[in-house]
C-alpha cells in the first residue's frame, strides 16, 4: 500500500449502512505528529520508580502517561501512548556473590502486528509491559525510566540505588521575547548607572534599574504557565555607551518576582528571585565605545510563582571603586530578554 485510501479519522459512507474502516497505522501517525515524534513522559511526575515502601526485591512504578515513537524496523511516523493509573511494583531479580548489577527498568511496547507473538487476550493484551534487565532492547519501542545499581547479594533495592532516567517528551510549555530599543525621547537624567551594589552595608545585590525609570520601559510582566517549573533566560543591554578616561565596573543580572520591595529583599534586591550575575569592566581607554552586556542562565521557578503574572527587571550596580561617570545609555541603544520556560531543565549546568 502506497497511500492509505482513508485518513485519519475519517467517517465516510451513507448513513444507516456503515463506514470507512480506519487504520491503526494513522492513529499512531496522529498521535507521532501530536507530539513532534518525541519519546518520553508528559509531566515531571509521570512514571517516577521509587522503592518499596518497605524495601524489598521489586521497585514501584508510579501513575503518569508517556509517549513512545516506534522503532520496529520498518515502521516510520508512528508513536505509541502508554499510562499507568496507579501503581505497579516490579521484580528485580537478586545478584549474587560474584558481582554487582547495574539495571534498567523501561516499559516495553509488544506490537504484535510486528512481533507476531500474541498475548495472552487479543482484546486485553497486554501489549505492553514492565521490564528490568541488563540491556535495552534493540528493535521494540520502549520508555526508559531508571537505572538501578544493585550491588553483590544484594535482594532488597533501596532508594539510594535508583537512578532516575526519565525525559519529558516536549519540555517546552511556552516562551516570550521582549525587545525595546531606546530612541531619543528616552534620553535623560535616567540614562547614567551610579548606584553601588553595596550600599550602606547592604549588598551585593542592591545596584538599580539600569537603564533608569522616569517612563523609560526597563523591565517585562509575563504570566508563567502554571505547569513551568524551569526557564531559560537570554538578556541583553545593546549598544552601552561607554565613556573615555574613567573605569567603570561592576556587575549586571536580572531580577523576578511577583512583589516589588524597595530594595527589602536578602542582598538589597528589589523583587526577590534572580539570575546569576555578570560582570562588566570598562577599559578606562581615552576614547569613547559602545558594548554590549550579554546574559544567560537557567533558572528554577519557585512555586509560588507558577501560574502568575511576573515582573522581569534589567539590573545593574557598581563596584565600590568603579566610575560612576563611566556607563550611559541613551537613544540608539537597547534591551532585550527570550525567556522559554519548560518542564525540566533544557541543559544541564555543568558548573
Amino acid at each position: 500500500m502506497a497511500l492509505y485510501p482513508v485518513p485519519w479519522f475519517t467517517t465516510g459512507g451513507i448513513e444507516g449502512e456503515g463506514g470507512a474502516e480506519n487504520y491503526g497505522e494513522l492513529a499512531r501517525a496522529a498521535t507521532y505528529a501530536g507530539t513532534m515524534a518525541a519519546t518520553g513522559i508528559i509531566e515531571p511526575s509521570d512514571f517516577r520508580v521509587t522503592a518499596l515502601p518497605t524495601p524489598g526485591a521489586a521497585v514501584r512504578v508510579h501513575e503518569g502517561s508517556g509517549v513512545i515513537k516506534s522503532t520496529y524496523p520498518g515502521v516510520f511516523g508512528q508513536s505509541y501512548v502508554v499510562q499507568e493509573d496507579s501503581y505497579t511494583d516490579v521484580p528485580v531479580a537478586p545478584t549474587g556473590s560474584s558481582g554487582g548489577a547495574t539495571k534498567y527498568v523501561y516499559l516495553l511496547i509488544e506490537d504484535t502486528q510486528f512481533t507476531g507473538q500474541p498475548p495472552a487476550s487479543v482484546e486485553d493484551g497486554p501489549y505492553n509491559s514492565y521490564h528490568v534487565t541488563t540491556t535495552l532492547p534493540q528493535f521494540q519501542p520502549y520508555l526508559l525510566l531508571a537505572q538501578i545499581d544493585q550491588p553483590a547479594s544484594r535482594a532488597d533495592i533501596q532508594p539510594g540505588m535508583i537512578k532516575d532516567l526519565r525525559e519529558v517528551a516536549n519540555p517546552i510549555v511556552g516562551q516570550f521575547t521582549f525587545a525595546r530599543p531606546r530612541i531619543s525621547e528616552d534620553d535623560g537624567a535616567q540614562i547614567k548607572l551610579t548606584n553601588r551594589l553595596t550600599v550602606d552595608g547592604v549588598g551585593p545585590y542592591w545596584g538599580e534599574f539600569f537603564p533608569g525609570g522616569a517612563g523609560v520601559p526597563n523591565e517585562t510582566r509575563r504570566m508563567i504557565p502554571s505547569r513551568a517549573t524551569h526557564m531559560s533566560i537570554r538578556a541583553d543591554w545593546m549598544g552601552i555607551s561607554v565613556a573615555g578616561g574613567v573605569n567603570s565596573h561592576g556587575r549586571y543580572w536580572i531580577e523576578f518576582g511577583d512583589q516589588y520591595k524597595a530594595h527589602g529583599w536578602p542582598g538589597g534586591r528589589q523583587y526577590e528571585f534572580y539570575t546569576q550575575q555578570f560582570g562588566f569592566d570598562t577599559t578606562g581607554a581615552g576614547s569613547n565605545y559602545k558594548e554590549s552586556w550579554p546574559l544567560m542562565d537557567q533558572v528554577y521557578i519557585p512555586k509560588k510563582l507558577r501560574g502568575k503574572e511576573v515582573t522581569f527587571v534589567f539590573k545593574a550596580g557598581l563596584n565600590a571603586s568603579a566610575s560612576t561617570a563611566g556607563i550611559t545609555m541613551a537613544a540608539l541603544g537597547g534591551l532585550g530578554m527570550h525567556v522559554v520556560f519548560s518542564m525540566a531543565p533544557l541543559d544541564q549546568d555543568i558548573i
